[in-house]
């Protein structure tokens, strides 16, 4: 990973009860806790257990200049909306006809986008036989769909890769992008986490569930925005122990969303502050800001 790197844009659509644990994500549970008593604390930090676990689905004139995604699934289409606003935000032009970006990679961290299509597919398979299903719903079954659809929609001619890490998918996602900047295969790399609730067919037969839907777009560069913004300094680090107890700690799935939250708001600063976040037996991803 390169020593820095500079947070220049973000977009996010997050559903009502994960938004509320974002604003504090010092309130995540200790470390050490059963799934059930992490799951029962969530709901206790979240402060209002009736709060939506879905992200709240749009009028579609909201998706105003995304044109041609209709028939994409909804995973594709709040991933591209997300990484529009980033970047938008990093002063990047996107789906520039007659040319591609060939210095902007992709990274996608997720689990679970693909799963839609494959209920959707599997039910017109029920429904109509085998040789009768729609041949546009197979392309969305694949996990890079949303890697791939975003590349080819913005003009992003550089890297486009998925990452499906589990419970660590945004702490991979990120430490790739960084090893990408550093390696010289992009300039630019727009990072998108995508965290969906499966259709009710899978439930039970999946490992990772998301309980709460979030989808975290940041664009990641070698050099600060050349636009109104000049971006926000960053350095990740792997370590294995939090330096003191005061420090800031957020899970896996809280920390795309709290960098982008928080640099959209204006509440962080190069030279502030660290924020820790999970990273499976490899200990802590510190960010650095």
């Amino acid at each position: 990973m390169p020593q820095f790197i500079y947070l220049n844009g973000c977009g996010y659509y997050m559903a009502p009860s994960f938004a509320a644990i974002v604003e504090r994500p010092d309130s995540r549970p200790p470390a050490g806790n059963s799934d059930e008593d992490s799951d029962e604390n969530s709901a206790e930090d979240s402060g209002d257990g009736a709060l939506s676990s879905r992200i709240e689905d749009e009028p579609e004139e909201a998706a105003g200049g995304l044109k041609g995604l209709k028939r994409h699934s909804r995973a594709v289409r709040l991933a591209c909306r997300a990484i529009r606003e980033a970047l938008q935000m990093a002063s990047i032009p996107g789906h520039d006809l007659g040319g591609k970006r060939n210095d902007i990679g992709v990274v996608v961290g997720t689990n679970d986008a693909n799963l839609e299509a494959i209920d959707r597919l599997q039910q017109e398979a029920e429904t109509y036989g085998v040789n009768n299903t729609n041949p546009g719903l197979f392309p969305e079954t694949v996990l890079n769909v949303i890697a791939g659809q975003a590349s080819i929609y913005f003009g992003l001619g550089g890297p486009n890769v998925t990452i499906s890490g589990g419970d660590f998918s945004s702490v991979k996602s990120l430490q790739y992008a960084a090893d990408m900047l550093e390696s010289g295969s992009a300039s630019h790399v727009a990072v998108c986490i995508v965290r969906l609730q499966p259709p009710a067919v899978f439930e039970g037969s999946i490992r990772y569930r998301a309980d709460r839907e979030s989808v975290v777009a940041l664009v990641l560069s070698r050099q600060p925005s050349g636009g109104s913004g000049s971006g926000l300094k960053l350095r990740l680090e792997s370590v294995t122990n939090l330096p003191d107890a005061t420090a800031t700690r957020v899970t896996d799935e809280q920390l795309p969303a709290v960098l982008a939250v928080k640099f959209r708001n204006g509440e962080l600063s190069s030279g502030t502050s660290v924020i820790y976040a999970d990273a499976g037996p490899e200990g802590l991803l510190a960010v650095e800001f």
